[in-house]
């Protein structure tokens, strides 16, 4: 399958369940009392956490090997199972009463759902192989297919085993038959693959891959924690109800992910088969494409949500939380800044040190202007090392990914689409603004009168300033070293 295929089933994917995600907490909320959720989301917690860290990469390490395995590809998808069931064991036991690491909310969780928890989080570990090996296989309808199918399930278990029981229990249970679930369609997987499921694991061929990973399991874990230093600054210099406001300021971040992460997927095994046969050309013709459909996509939706948040926040969080505003605003252009980024692309070429540096340098940025923010400018202002932090790790990213393809920086991304995307983008903000005291006091009259003016002026001024010529460039086909060209594909593709 293509790339734009690709990223349209794994966007759709990721849309869908990106929705049930939205929607369990807002059932399991009316369904448990406060100290109950409080527990489910202390889980969700240490689930975030524990697959921050302890898969070290090693699944998304299947994009490089995978297409220079040649006959060995079981060996490597073996050493990544192996290596990601041992780790999941060590989650388990740290999250068990066992732990030397346990404290008093772990251990009344452990209590409460009778071990479940950490047998749930060692799956989880295990199970994070799922998430790449179909797509770094070219397997996308199965992985979409399955995902949605496990999704729809997941929250209909748990949902019902909150609605019949209201004890976390119960809940964690119903994530526990989900995760059994997944773990038997990853056995129907590997006995469908072609050439086979003899799993193998060679420990030359494991330290091999680790090494490979841990770098950009490192610089992962250090973007992790950049992105969650705002956060526990702002639960550190503020009152619990402004806290309160600057997570509702943030349930916009996810945005980027879902339109990012399903065109990075889609890209990255093309990326690597091009990158090792020595065709740099075409994997910058792949980062401008991809970096193209994203600015498209994602930049409209940021600005749509910029000029929306006062409605957004008075109708779905009531106006006790308009102090979230100014917060999601400030994340909202980091969301935009993430429509053009390079930094995916650098386990690709295989710069993991240089990543985990250039990770380390942000985290320390984004936490030093995230303090001295939240002091000049008080809530918005703890929002702001992460945006700052972002733009600049983005062009080092770009200036080390341009000097291995041979470009300068600038080259790394379509500058003049992504000005015109955005320029209508804030024209159609401008304006939509200015005619707002036309459209009433309501929040559903000027959420519907500013959108439909928005869009209106944002799509006339892009077709306007030649957008329509940019978006055909882009759509342009191209050959892509591995990949049969379009004109040789059978007709049935």
């Amino acid at each position: 399958m293509g790339v734009s295929r690709s990223a349209a089933f794994l966007t759709a994917g990721a849309m869908v369940e990106f929705a049930l995600q939205f929607l369990l907490p807002v059932i399991l909320v009316r369904q448990l009392d406060a100290d109950t959720f409080g527990q489910y989301r202390f889980l969700t917690l240490m689930l975030g956490t524990a697959l921050a860290l302890a898969p070290a990469f090693m699944p998304q390490a299947l994009y490089y090997f995978l297409p220079r395995a040649g006959g060995r590809q079981l060996t490597v998808i073996g050493n990544a199972v192996v290596y990601l069931a041992c780790m999941g064991l060590v989650v388990a036991l740290l999250a068990s009463r066992a732990s030397p690491l346990a404290g008093e909310l772990l251990r009344a969780l452990h209590e409460a759902t009778h071990g479940l928890s950490a047998v749930y989080l060692g799956l989880s570990v295990l199970l994070s192989i799922v998430t790449t090996l179909a797509i770094a296989e070219g397997r996308i309808l199965w992985h979409c297919s399955t995902e949605l199918a496990l999704a729809l399930l997941r929250t209909a278990l748990v949902a019902l085993a909150a609605t019949v029981a209201h004890d976390i229990a119960w809940v964690v249970a119903a994530l526990v038959l989900d995760a059994t679930l997944r773990l038997a369609v990853l056995a129907a997987y590997l006995l469908t693959r072609p050439g086979g499921a003899r799993l193998r694991c060679e420990p030359a061929g494991l330290l091999m891959q680790l090494r490979y990973a841990l770098p950009f399991a490192a610089g992962g874990s250090l973007f992790a924690m950049r992105a969650q230093a705002d956060g526990w600054i702002a639960a550190w210099l503020m009152p619990s109800h402004l806290f309160a406001a600057f997570t509702i300021g943030a349930v916009v971040l996810p945005v980027a992910t879902l339109i990012r992460q399903p065109i990075n997927s889609a890209m990255l095994p093309h990326l690597n088969r091009a990158f090792a046969a020595g065709a740099r050309a075409d994997v910058h013709a792949l980062l401008i494409k991809g970096n193209g459909a994203a600015a498209l996509l994602l930049a409209p939706l940021a600005g749509a949500l910029f000029l929306l948040a006062p409605e957004i926040v008075a109708l779905v969080y009531t106006e006790r939380y308009l102090a979230a505003i100014p917060v999601m605003r400030m994340y909202l252009l980091l969301v935009a800044l993430q429509s053009v980024a390079v930094g995916f692309a650098m386990p690709a070429l295989d710069m993991g040190r240089l990543a985990l540096r250039i990770n380390l340098a942000g985290l320390t940025l984004s936490a030093t202007l995230s303090v001295a923010g939240a002091h000049w400018f008080g809530l918005a202002g703890a929002a702001l090392g992460s945006v700052a932090a972002f733009a600049l790790c983005e062009l080092a990213n770009a200036r080390a990914v341009g000097k291995v393809l041979g470009r300068p920086w600038r080259a790394m991304f379509p500058l003049r689409l992504a000005g015109l995307v955005l320029g209508a983008c804030v024209a159609g903000i401008l304006l939509a603004e200015w005619y707002a005291p036309a459209f009433g006091a309501g929040p559903w009259q000027a959420l519907g009168g500013k959108l439909g003016v928005y869009a209106a002026v944002a799509l006339a001024l892009f077709a306007a300033c030649g957008g329509l010529g940019e978006l055909r460039r882009l759509c342009a086909p191209f050959a892509v070293a591995g990949v049969a060209p379009v004109a040789a594909r059978p007709p049935s593709v």
